[in-house]
């Protein structure tokens, strides 16, 4: 199973007066890179699992930024699955550079919920199993 790693542009309108990232587009950054997780490897995208009563919603995120981002860099946003819990999954997300310089490192965890009765539920079978898999092949780096 391949690592999922999206390529990414920064964009003018991305960023702030300084011409620097706008600190809270990386969280974007990051919930789309998660978001194309559950797609490509989970199996069933965000709007699939809410169409089913489920859903995986975000219940915590942090990142640290390493070096500032400028319009027209090229980044890989790549997703790494860093905890695997019996409701929740805990994704370590990076921004690297084209030529590997580290630019943001973040955190996000999701957890699995039944939207009517608004509680956790276990990760599905199918979707652990993957998950599951995807961690033995990239967990935490």
């Amino acid at each position: 199973m391949d690592r999922l790693v999206q390529a990414r542009t920064v964009k003018w309108g991305d960023c702030d007066p300084a011409g620097i990232l706008y600190t809270p587009r990386v969280f974007d950054y990051i919930t789309e890179a998660v978001e194309a997780w559950f797609s490509h490897v989970g199996g069933a995208s965000w709007t699939e699992l809410i169409a089913a009563g489920q859903g995986a919603p975000t219940v915590h995120t942090a990142v640290d930024f390493r070096t500032p981002m400028e319009p027209g860099l090229r980044l890989n946003v790549s997703v790494l699955l860093e905890t695997l819990g019996g409701s929740s999954l805990g994704f370590r997300v990076l921004g690297d550079g084209e030529d590997g310089t580290r630019y943001f490192e973040g955190k996000l965890v999701s957890v699995a919920i039944d939207f009517a009765t608004r509680r956790s539920i276990p990760i599905p079978p199918a979707l652990r199993a993957r998950a599951e898999a995807y961690a033995a092949a990239h967990g935490a780096e």
